[in-house]
């Protein structure tokens, strides 16, 4: 499943460069996560359009942190695109994700599961809601919070600024606390 002992950071790149920097990384070795769904695009001059992964959102990549900051910023400094460490609101520490916020996260942006979810910036939605624990169904045991929105339900987990949004019933969560 996951190790408790492990955290991610998030690299922010620009201008839509995170396939490169993925490569990037992948080249280094480095263990990363790109959320990524499938969208229809038309390529090139086909007619009919071609099922494409593509990431949900543009210029973050999470990384794993299996090295110090100042190695990982070494790292980064050896590439030609343009990236930085996503910082914590005022202050100059990285953003850290724990490994099981990451493992949840991961699974939530799973392209395989396309019911209903929804990734989006900002943290708008994080301060309202009930905090609550998914009981049943494939996602049981994340943690997030239950909001209400034209009359449906949703569950939110939200990891360094960035949420999935995840269409759920009010009965598959149980109060946290």
């Amino acid at each position: 499943m996951y190790e408790e002992k492990r955290n991610w950071l998030v690299i922010q790149t620009f201008w839509k460069r995170e396939k490169e920097v993925s490569t990037f990384l992948r080249e280094k070795g480095v263990d990363h996560f790109i959320p990524m769904t499938y969208k229809e695009r038309l390529v090139g001059s086909q007619e009919k359009p071609k099922r494409m992964l593509v990431p949900v959102i543009h210029n973050y990549v999470f990384l794993e942190k299996t090295m110090t900051v100042r190695e990982i910023s070494s790292m980064m400094g050896q590439s030609d695109i343009p990236m930085r460490l996503f910082k914590n609101k005022g202050s100059d520490a990285p953003c850290e994700i724990s490994n099981q916020d990451m493992f949840e996260f991961r699974m939530l942006c799973d392209p395989a599961y396309s019911d209903h979810v929804i990734v989006k910036e900002g943290e708008d939605d994080v301060e309202i809601g009930k905090e609550v624990v998914i009981m049943h169904g494939q996602f049981a045991g994340i943690h997030g919070r239950l909001v209400r929105k034209q009359h449906k339900y949703w569950f939110i987990k939200t990891v360094a600024g960035i949420s999935v949004m995840l269409r759920i019933t009010r009965w598959y969560c149980k109060p946290v606390g």
